[in-house]
């Protein structure tokens, strides 16, 4: 059997496995362990509208500035390429599977399946320029500029498609359009991170942390969230609690 047959049936397997899925369970929540050793981070003061602002600019500042307006300093540790393994075995993604990353950055998820999985077809799609251009030489020709809830690729023809802290810094009109259009590429084999909270300790803890986060639910109101946009992949809600916040 020639690798263009193998991959075929594979993709076509894959399609019946998650149709299944589908029928059996609109979505399912994930945990792939990516914020299980996170230490306490309230010891951050509440946000001041002085820092939204410069954090909104999306821009040096926000990646590689001070830790009061971002990520103060968004580098590639190489911790993905721990969780990636957990990923491909809960989505059998294939050796050649198109894999998308939405929101993708510097593009480290993206430089992690490179690494593990070398012969798979790779995109990546931030909705501003800054990380796209700091990103690494060999990444930049696989990164996209362009709004998150517009992915060029025809129907159903993603493997796996992981969208990890990204679409709830958008409206929540934008969070509709998107996790549709993930549901169009992909049909249910895509891995979505958003944030969360569970009570109203949760809630205000959020909203003093968070720079970018813009639609912030609670769990049941992204349930609600979820089955209008008929979304069949995987969810992770990051509640404060999860991020270490209360």
């Amino acid at each position: 059997m020639d690798d263009l047959t193998y991959l075929n049936i594979t993709k076509l397997i894959m399609k019946i496995i998650n149709n299944i899925k589908v029928m059996n369970n609109q979505y399912r929540e994930l945990d792939i362990g990516y914020f299980n050793s996170i230490s306490k981070r309230n010891e951050l003061p509440k946000r001041t509208i002085t820092q939204r602002l410069v954090a909104w600019e999306l821009d040096e500042r926000y990646y590689d500035g001070a830790r009061d307006v971002g990520y103060g300093g968004f580098r590639n540790d190489g911790r993905w390429n721990k969780h990636i393994p957990v990923l491909i075995d809960e989505f059998s993604i294939p050796e050649y599977g198109t894999i998308v990353d939405l929101g993708c950055k510097k593009g480290f998820i993206l430089k992690a399946f490179k690494d593990i999985l070398p012969k798979s077809t790779l995109l990546g799609i931030e909705n501003h320029r800054y990380p796209i251009d700091e990103a690494e030489h060999d990444l930049r020709p696989l990164l996209r500029c362009g709004p998150l809830y517009k992915i060029p690729l025809p129907d159903n023809s993603v493997d796996f498609l992981i969208s990890f802290s990204a679409i709830y810094m958008q409206s929540l009109g934008d969070v509709v359009k998107t996790l549709r259009e993930i549901e169009r590429v992909s049909c249910g084999r895509s891995y979505v991170t958003v944030g969360a909270f569970s009570d109203g300790l949760e809630r205000q803890a959020f909203a003093d942390w968070t720079l970018i986060g813009t639609t912030v639910l609670s769990i049941p109101e992204w349930v609600e969230v979820l089955d209008y946009c008929d979304y069949s992949g995987a969810i992770f809600f990051t509640t404060p609690r999860v991020l270490g916040l209360i």
